[in-house]
């Protein structure tokens, strides 16, 4: 299990939530957000044949987005642009994805190098 308490976090407070900024660039979106993003720009293309939409999770950052599909595989942009996106798949589900950023995250604390992610 991750030790959340060894890492030195500095916080960024915004729209009444904390999110934490360990300085790798990972960052999942509040529900609240994904929803109000949502509502905002409607879905972005994913799944198989990528006319399937997609709601972006979070993002790594530099410009780079994640989007869950609707059979709740995670992927992640090549580019900034979420028009046409081009995706590639980084995990299978979210609880997957979450484990990989547990990896990722203990990999940056242990040598400050980012993960896979």
């Amino acid at each position: 299990m991750f030790d959340y308490c060894n890492i030195r976090m500095t916080g960024l407070y915004t729209n009444s939530h904390w999110t934490a900024d360990v300085g790798n660039g990972y960052f999942v979106d509040p529900a609240a957000e994904v929803l109000l993003r949502f509502k905002q720009y409607g879905t972005v293309n994913a799944g198989a044949d990528e006319k399937d939409g997609g709601l972006v999770i979070g993002s790594n950052g530099g410009g780079l987005s994640y989007v869950v599909g609707p059979g709740g595989v995670i992927y992640r942009t090549r580019t900034a642009s979420l028009d046409e996106p081009e995706l590639d798949q980084v995990a299978d589900d979210l609880r997957q994805f979450l484990e990989l950023l547990e990896r990722s995250l203990t990999r940056f604390v242990a040598t400050s190098e980012p993960g896979c992610l």
